[in-house]
């Protein structure tokens, strides 16, 4: 536990919640520029490729170090979760939109809260995926000298 805990109070992870709030407010806002000819829920999706454009452009260059893969690779695990991620957020979406705020606020701002809400919802799981996996540290570690001079 106390191991967990150290990984979601780093520094790291910190960079990595700035990196996803901007990726967020890409999704966010551009739901309001694809809205008018998609509809909410078409709106929802387009946004969503936005924001993990900006998400994966951020978090290679400022989050996470280099990894030594390939970029097709990273950029193919980067998808997955992201995809994976998806059905929560769109199902979120709609669910918070119908359910919960609906009744009590005008559309706008229901379908609003509900996607902002919703895009929160997979950041934790998001993080250890991409520090475990799709940017992941295949570079070989370099030998401590002292550790060779003890040996």
């Amino acid at each position: 536990m106390r191991r967990l805990l150290t990984m979601y109070l780093s520094g790291q992870f910190g960079m990595f919640l700035i990196a996803g709030g901007c990726a967020a407010l890409a999704n966010f806002a551009s739901r309001f520029a694809f809205e008018p000819s998609l509809g909410f829920r078409g709106a929802v999706a387009a946004a969503y490729g936005v924001g993990l454009v900006v998400a994966f452009t951020l978090n290679r260059a400022f989050v996470f170090p280099a990894s030594g893969k390939p970029l097709h690779t990273e950029v193919g695990w980067f998808c997955l979760f992201n995809a994976l991620a998806f059905p929560v957020v769109i199902s979120a979406s709609i669910l918070l939109n119908a359910y919960a705020f609906g009744p009590l606020l005008p559309q706008g701002p229901s379908e609003t809260l509900a996607h902002g809400i919703a895009i929160l919802l997979p950041v934790f799981a998001n993080f250890a995926a991409h520090k475990f996996v799709t940017f992941r540290d295949l570079t070989p570690k370099r030998l401590d000298d002292r550790a060779v001079r003890r040996n």
